[in-house]
């Protein structure tokens, strides 16, 4: 059958807008589908010719598109071209009065699952700033797809499964050529453990490392669950403070000339939760530290895979000769939050204690996940695709920072993040957390209060905003939302101070 040839597109653009331009051309698109004049199955001009039509960049429409088949309103077919989604009854943005006619003939029934699914979409509207995670829309459902298909037909076709607890050979193979690559690592797949998350990972590592009563020394503001997982198996936890440029590396060395440390677990390079960056000078002697005291560097580098700077410094594992590092590493942001994985890499035999660790927790592996994951690294989809996210998040973190100096400049202090996912914000003043976090539940406003990542859950004049799950106009909406809450908090403190001298 052949495919007629559409006619041009013509929409207007904002050359002058803050909102860059493919963000511009997805959101008309999305209009003209819901006001009917893009109905479903709708042939859609090549990027080429858009781009022509549009007068910008190929690379602009290019974005456009992928952004637009990643939320589902487009679909794309080999050697047919790109069409409007003929299923967009679905989607919860979507006018239902604008379907075709014969839609309308017979109401599409969804499972209980999916009409839940997209009630709950429908009401939420919420500005979560508390994720500080990827974006699920953003996430290329049929380069995936494909992978995933791929898999399948494999495992349908062979009787033989290698269930190896430690993971499939492919992708342990991939990730160690990919760190060896990109993070100055010298590592084979033997030195490599995959595992389902990185809280797994992580009390597997306590489960391996700890006896009741070690020492384990943490950042004073911290991941939560990571401390749990190392209480959980015994471990007696220390803290160390950080500054702007990381943990303190003197007042580790003063704790390990008091008491025997078992490990230091640190994530120098977006320190969480305040993003701060280990500077090289530190890495260094942390690791000279480790080996005049003997212990363990657990190095929590999930967040590396959403960067910004080409000029990150290497992890710390990529200055071990003497197996003192263990590594945490994560595809999850690059994949999608909703697909996670995780590995670990360290010394030959911490991690066949992982792998026999793991097997008792978890003895079956995600093996059609696995090889799916080590055909995308294989054919470079996840290269490329981290390459779009990269620009994406880049866009909204300067969108974000531009935001937080026109909203809160005068309350609050920030430093831009090299990499990660989250901005941390310092109030100038004082301010009641508790009524800013009631306040902003008021205006449907989600975030992590510096108190959180606190062992003994002191008062932390900070908060954690995560912006990559959100596009540019829910940053705008959200901040809003959350100055009117921090606003309304000061006034609330100003009315308590002065309340007595009324009377």
């Amino acid at each position: 059958m052949t495919m007629l040839r559409p006619w041009n597109l013509k929409l207007e653009l904002q050359k002058d807008s803050n909102q860059a331009i493919y963000l511009q051309i997805a959101q008309k698109i999305i209009d003209e589908i819901q006001t009917g004049r893009l109905p479903p199955a709708s042939v859609m001009p090549g990027t080429r010719e858009l781009a022509k039509t549009l007068n910008v960049n190929r690379k602009t429409t290019v974005l456009a598109y992928e952004e637009l088949i990643s939320q589902g309103w487009l679909a794309t077919e080999r050697r047919r071209g790109t069409f409007v989604a003929d299923n967009l009854g679905s989607m919860p943005n979507f006018n239902a009065q604008m379907r075709h006619a014969e839609q309308e003939k017979e109401p599409v029934s969804l499972s209980p699952l999916m009409d839940a699914e997209i009630e709950h979409f429908k009401q939420v509207s919420w500005a979560d700033f508390s994720e500080g995670t990827s974006d699920n829309r953003l996430t290329p459902l049929e380069t995936f797809s494909r992978a995933f298909r791929k898999a399948l037909l494999v495992a349908t076709r062979s009787n033989h499964q290698d269930n190896n607890p430690q993971g499939y050979q492919a992708l342990r193979s991939a990730i160690a050529a990919m760190v060896n690559m990109e993070k100055n690592f010298r590592v084979d797949a033997e030195r490599v453990c995959v595992l389902s998350s990185s809280q797994m990972a992580i009390f597997i590592l306590a489960r391996v490392l700890v006896r009741q009563d070690d020492c384990v020394v943490f950042e004073r503001l911290s991941n939560p669950l990571s401390r749990q997982a190392f209480e959980s198996c015994g471990a007696n936890l220390k803290y160390v403070d950080i500054d702007r440029h990381g943990v303190d590396v003197e007042h580790i060395a003063s704790l390990a000339r008091e008491q025997k440390i078992r490990a230091v677990y640190v994530t120098p390079q977006q320190q969480f939760p305040t993003t701060a960056m280990m500077t090289q000078e530190r890495r260094k002697e942390l690791y000279r530290l480790a080996e005049l005291h003997d212990f363990y560097i657990v190095e929590d580098d999930r967040e590396d895979e959403s960067y910004f700077d080409e000029t990150l410094p290497s992890p710390i594992a990529s200055l071990d000769d003497s197996e003192r590092t263990i590594y945490l590493g994560s595809l999850s942001n690059v994949l999608s939050p909703a697909l996670q994985i995780s590995y670990l890499i360290g010394g030959r035999d911490l991690i066949a204690r992982c792998k026999a660790e793991k097997k008792l927790i978890d003895c079956q592996n995600k093996q059609l996940f696995e090889y799916a994951v080590a055909e995308l690294i294989a054919s470079g989809e996840i290269q490329r695709h981290r390459r779009r996210l990269g620009r994406v998040f880049a866009e909204r973190r300067q969108h974000m920072q531009e935001l937080l100096r026109e909203e809160l400049g005068q309350q609050v202090d920030f430093d831009t993040p090299k990499g990660g996912l989250a901005y941390w914000l310092r109030f100038r003043q004082p301010v009641d957390m508790e009524a800013l976090a009631r306040h902003a539940l008021e205006e449907k406003v989600k975030f992590s209060q510096g108190s959180d990542y606190s062992p003994d859950k002191n008062d932390v004049q900070a908060v954690r905003l995560g912006f990559a799950n959100l596009n540019q106009m829910e940053l705008k909406n959200g901040l809003k939302r959350f100055k009117r809450a921090l606003m309304t908090s000061f006034l609330t403190m100003m009315f308590v101070v002065y309340e007595p001298l009324m009377y």
